[in-house]
């Protein structure tokens, strides 16, 4: 149902439409009545009626002027306008403010009734194509990344004209194929077993991950090569190791999810896509050469020396230090493995003063970009208290500037993730990931997912299948919905990929637990 106003200084012709019409046959449930452009300005700011009839001669302000100053507050407001005077300027002035339909006065009633029913019809039109965009958009979306892992597994495998496969993938998508890139292969013990690919509802939500927060964020391309391998395309846009980074914190993040640390392969950095197999091929010799003691994240390492074993360990635990920003007593934990360390490999009081205040500062804009909140004033402090203090107490110092900095956080942890729950519980039809959410909250990805998982016990990934699986029962239970557009509803592009996680929660495939539950069994 919609509502309209009707202007006209005119009390007798205003009253005459709003009473002569039937309304309800029309679809307009509330008809407003102007007497002038500023009055009809204001029910338009209250109301936001969906059409408007106006006259054009009128007091304080014209017809014309009205409907300039109305579609600023209303973009989309239907104008229907009559006029008393046969004049093309009027005409001319109409079609130049994009009014639907013009009428010379007196304006017999079922012509009226034929211009309201026809902006009516073309609202209800504009409704149903809002209701069906998504699903268009999230299946072209479908196909669109099924062509793309197409070319992408025919660049790696060398399986077509690698000028071809350019080609078509310049003609269909628009990156810079000439940027640096590199290949990431996530080492299947995370998420292989003995099922075929196709269904394997694990595998599937790794690769779901991987590509909300690398894909959407484009950052890269998420894609599984011939033998089912989740490979990534890593773009690297700044120079130095911002990629490392990335694959740093989607590994945490990962880990987070499945409470399995995964490993990770890199192959070189190549220019261009026409380059990929290389870094490819690298990556695959070192995930058939992957041993289960080495680094979660292989690449080439060298550190002979003891104060290069030294920061290469440093290096390693101030990266998780700063990846587990969420969690204090785990932070703290890994730093007094570090202050461990430093005994150890009997570390210079200078060189223990500089990594101190190093991992402190690392640690505070870490905090303050993760968090949003900004600290004054205690790095300075730590600084010249630093300046003089030995290797035990320089240790000791940070720990203490740890514990103050990370502690004031707790405060707001529970607020950050109820606000999560809140914004998956609104959203569960779109498409949703950990960067997403994040995002919405001024959080980062790494720091939101390790808030979620000590707060709630499970993973966020996990909790948005848990929330869709439940919604998708009530649907199944309660409506005649289809199964595919269940599907949608609840967030899933693929009804594959739905019927593996609906089954995974269930037991049952939707089909078979809409039948049960109706007594169909």
């Amino acid at each position: 149902m919609y509502k309209v106003l009707i202007v006209d200084d005119e009390k007798m012709i205003r009253m005459g439409m709003k009473k002569v019409l039937p309304w309800q046959e029309l679809k307009i449930e509330e008809v407003y009545t102007a007497a002038s452009g500023k009055e009809a300005l204001g029910i338009l700011e209250e109301y936001h009626p969906q059409i408007m009839i106006s006259d054009i001669q009128m007091t304080e302000m014209t017809g014309l002027e009205l409907i300039e100053k109305a579609k600023e507050k209303v973009p989309d407001l239907r104008v229907i306008v009559l006029t008393g005077y046969d004049n093309f300027e009027y005409a001319r002035q109409s079609i130049r403010l994009e009014v639907q339909d013009f009428f010379l006065k007196p304006i017999d009633e079922e012509d009226l009734a034929e211009a309201v029913k026809k902006q009516v019809n073309y609202l209800d039109e504009q409704k149903q194509a809002e209701k069906t965009q998504p699903e268009q958009v999230r299946t072209q979306g479908f196909e669109q990344q099924n062509r793309l892992e197409h070319y992408l597994r025919s660049l790696v495998h060398q399986r077509e004209e690698k000028e071809t496969i350019l080609n078509d993938l310049k003609e269909h998508y628009h990156f810079d194929f000439n940027q640096s890139m590199k290949m990431i292969l996530i080492v299947p013990t995370l998420y292989m077993n003995r099922e075929r690919p196709e269904e394997n509802f694990r595998a599937m939500s790794v690769k779901h991950i991987c590509m909300g927060m690398v894909d959407s964020q484009g950052k890269g391309i998420t894609f599984t090569d011939d033998e089912g391998v989740i490979a990534i395309v890593y773009f690297e846009i700044e120079e130095g190791e911002s990629i490392i980074e990335e694959v740093q914190q989607l590994s945490n993040v990962l880990s987070d999810e499945f409470d399995v640390k995964p490993k990770m392969v890199m192959g070189s950095t190549v220019q261009g896509f026409s380059n990929l197999m290389v870094s490819y091929n690298d990556a695959r010799y070192l995930l058939e050469n992957e041993k289960e003691n080495i680094c979660d994240i292989i690449q080439n390492f060298g550190a002979e020396s003891k104060s290069e074993l030294f920061l290469d360990v440093y290096a390693e635990l101030k990266g998780i230090m700063c990846n587990n920003i969420g969690n204090s007593e785990y932070v703290l934990k890994v730093f007094r493995t570090f202050s461990k360390a430093v005994e150890s490999y009997n570390l210079s009081k200078t060189l223990a003063r500089r990594c101190c205040f190093e991992i402190a500062s690392t640690l505070l804009l870490t905090y303050m970009g993760d968090s949003g909140e900004v600290e004054d004033g205690k790095l300075d402090a730590l600084s010249k208290n630093l300046v003089s203090a030995g290797r035990e107490e320089a240790c000791e110092l940070t720990e203490m500037f740890i514990t103050n900095l990370l502690g004031k956080g707790e405060e707001n942890v529970h607020d950050i993730v109820s606000s999560a729950k809140r914004y998956i519980d609104e959203h569960l039809a779109e498409d949703l990931s950990v960067s997403s959410i994040a995002n919405n909250l001024y959080i980062t990805p790494n720091y939101f997912s390790r808030l979620f998982k000590r707060v709630t016990k499970e993973g966020c990934n996990e909790y948005i299948v848990r929330k869709r699986i439940e919604k998708a029962k009530s649907l199944l239970e309660t409506t005649s919905i289809k199964t595919g557009k269940i599907a949608m509803m609840v967030g899933y592009r693929d009804t594959n990929y739905f019927s593996l996680a609906f089954k995974k929660h269930t037991g049952k495939s939707p089909t078979k637990y809409r039948e049960e539950i109706r007594g169909g069994v």
